[in-house]
């Protein structure tokens, strides 16, 4: 399922950031919200994927297919900065993005967080916000619910679809549209760009 806009900055500010765990959980919802990457991408992401401009940080994904894409974090760096920070692990270019906690609940694992293991983030965190994470049947609330809502909130928010067709990574703009939930204001709002007067 997909997440309202306010479902969804409730599931983001769920976890507990005076934790090493909390701001790992943060900085992964952070980055799944603002790249609408696949679960393999941000799984799979190392320190050494972060770069840096003059004016913002990028994260680089491999996609399905084996591309690479190159996606902003925008307001999600700092969440992902202060993950790295906290964790001490912010030079271990090679290493990880998001890891696993050791039993001690402080300690980092050097191995990437298996899907399971994000998918049970996402819903202990749901639990945290508020939110039923089996409240559409067997699936529920999961890593793909924050591609979905991300993608939506994109095209809800006046992204043209386009761009957001790029930012998903998809081939073929009909997958995208697939996404497009549709309103009854649409109508009104492409009658207002007609320029005839």
């Amino acid at each position: 399922p997909c997440l309202s806009q306010q479902e969804a900055i409730e599931l983001l500010h769920a976890p507990d950031t005076a934790t090493v765990t909390g701001l790992r959980d943060h900085a992964l919802l952070f980055v799944y919200f603002k790249t609408a990457a696949r679960c393999s991408a941000v799984r799979t992401a190392r320190i050494g994927d972060i770069e840096r401009t003059d004016f913002d940080w990028y994260l680089m994904v491999r996609e399905k297919g084996g591309k690479t894409q190159r996606k902003a974090l925008l307001e999600a760096a700092p969440a992902v900065l202060a993950h790295l920070d906290a964790a001490g692990i912010r030079d271990d270019r090679e290493g990880p993005l998001f890891r696993p906690v050791a039993k001690d609940r402080r300690t980092l694992i050097r191995k990437s967080l298996d899907r399971s293991a994000i998918w049970e983030i996402v819903k202990r965190n749901a639990r945290k916000a508020g939110l039923d994470p089996d409240r559409v049947g067997r699936r529920g609330i999961g890593v793909h619910s924050l591609r979905k809502t991300a993608i939506t909130n994109a095209l809800e928010n006046g992204a043209p679809i386009q761009k957001v067709q790029q930012l998903a990574g998809h081939a073929d703009i009909r997958t995208t549209q697939l996404y497009f939930r549709p309103s009854a204001k649409d109508s009104e709002d492409a009658a207002r760009h007609i320029q005839i007067r």
